[in-house]
């Protein structure tokens, strides 16, 4: 919560209004899991908002030392610290801690399902905590149910594949015991939904977005291109002509054809027969399949820290909220670095660009090292863990990309796992390496300056 702490309050997004009013209110959200808005609540409504990213902070905080402490015995409470704040000062995590937001709970998420799948904790009752915090994760946001699904089902196929279970590099049972955790989510959130009066759905409004991202797509002009001449012709035949470039505009522009036809409840019937059809076609197969993998890829790459973090002053949904919620903290939101539009982000862009092609570098020479026999069994654990986090990188790009918008906020949420895991690695392999590298150094130089002839 670093980055709070120099920006004098929690950071905010465009976002926050709608989870603030759900914490006040109970209300349902359209397009989005009332479970942050009830986090909040609970930890820091009506007392502070500090108290409610001390709290996502505590959390990070506790799963990160766990893995460290798993997965790289050697270090010490020093090494532990040097690090941590290697990894902040590089990637700049705490960016997303820090908001009132509920997206570092995607990295959470995956911290847990990495400590679970490979059997890191030391008790039933850890064990326990874990589970609990793996299903909160996944139904805080929307793409975490679809990302974490895939990466339990993919590293399962990818463990059956290198006969992980055979060989008990990966219990079945803590396979079996987390996917079940993730999938339950499925469940749990329609009933948290239905509960609060907004029936049992995973989201409302998800077809309305899919339509956006299939306009950005060009998949709906296509379709609509077959269609305008039937009989039943969608009514969007009608502003063809209008649709927008993007996702974003369709979904949030006041003169989008969604927005100018009455919004979501106007368009809903309409848009799920729509999403159906063109689901059922096989027709718009290969130009589906062509977005995924672009916006998939693309969005591997948008990890830009800012993204979202600009002034919300007078007429902005967190200016109207956050007096609302707790007005005697009204002054300290509009005298922060953000307000003031004073946060700058491009070096720590630039160096979180830099240590991801880093780790990729170090990734690409541990894969070879593996397919060539060569990895050492200590360095197997943490290998595996760049596994399902990498899995979890790959099917968060296509959770958010594919389905949703492309969008740096998005992807560098948990961008920041992957150097993790490599300075995780170089932790464990280092030590063993070292004195040999050392000695080697030594060898070679004694070697290279001979000894002159005495006269």
């Amino acid at each position: 919560m670093t980055a709070a702490l120099y920006n004098g309050f929690p950071l905010v997004t465009s976002d926050t209004g709608a989870y603030l009013n759900t914490a006040l209110n109970f209300s349902m959200l359209t397009d989005r899991p009332v479970t942050y808005g009830l986090f909040m609540r609970l930890t820091g409504l009506h007392f502070s908002y500090w108290f409610i990213i001390w709290a996502q902070s505590l959390l990070l905080a506790a799963l990160l030392l766990r893995c460290i402490t798993a997965f790289a015995p050697r270090l010490g409470w020093a090494g532990q610290l040097l690090l941590l704040g290697m990894l902040s000062w590089a990637t700049g995590f705490s960016w997303y801690s820090s908001q009132l937001m509920p997206d570092i709970f995607t990295a959470t998420g995956l911290l847990a399902l990495g400590l679970l799948l490979l059997g890191k904790f030391r008790s039933r009752l850890e064990q326990v905590g874990l589970l609990l915090t793996l299903l909160l994760c996944t139904i805080m946001h929307n793409s975490n149910l679809l990302s974490f699904s895939l990466t339990c089902l993919c590293f399962g196929g990818l463990a059956w594949q290198q006969r992980l279970f055979v060989r008990r590099l990966v219990l079945r049972a803590h396979w079996l015991l987390a996917t079940a955790t993730v999938l339950a989510g499925w469940v749990v959130l329609p009933t948290i939904n239905a509960a609060m009066g907004g029936g049992f759905v995973v989201s409302k409004a998800a077809p309305v977005f899919l339509v956006a991202r299939l306009v950005e797509a060009g998949v709906v002009d296509h379709y609509l291109s077959d269609h305008c001449s039937d009989a039943n012709a969608p009514w969007l035949c009608a502003a063809r002509d209008q649709l927008p470039n993007d996702a974003m505009t369709f979904l949030w522009d006041a003169n989008s054809p969604y927005n100018k036809s009455g919004g979501l409840e106007a368009n809903l019937v309409a848009y799920r027969y729509i999403v159906r059809d063109i689901a059922t076609s096989p027709r718009y197969y290969p130009q589906l399949v062509v977005m995924a993998v672009q916006s998939t890829l693309r969005q591997l790459t948008h990890l830009a820290h800012g993204d979202g973090l600009w002034a919300y002053r007078e007429n902005t949904s967190p200016y109207w909220k956050i007096p609302e919620v707790i007005p005697f903290e009204m002054k300290a939101y509009l005298s922060s670095m953000q307000n003031h539009g004073s946060l700058h982000f491009e070096d720590l862009t630039q160096r979180a660009y830099t240590a991801q092609l880093l780790a990729l570098a170090v990734l690409v020479t541990v894969i070879g090292a593996a397919q060539r026999g060569r990895l050492a069994e200590s360095l197997v654990p943490v290998v595996l863990l760049l596994s399902v986090w990498g899995i979890g990188l790959i099917a968060n790009a296509f959770a958010t990309g594919a389905l949703a918008n492309v969008a740096d906020r998005l992807q560098g949420r948990v961008a920041w796992l992957l150097p993790l895991g490599v300075l995780l690695l170089l932790a464990e392999w280092l030590p063993s390496r070292l004195p040999a590298l050392w000695s080697q150094l030594f060898n070679r130089t004694a070697v290279a300056t001979p000894r002159l002839p005495k006269a």
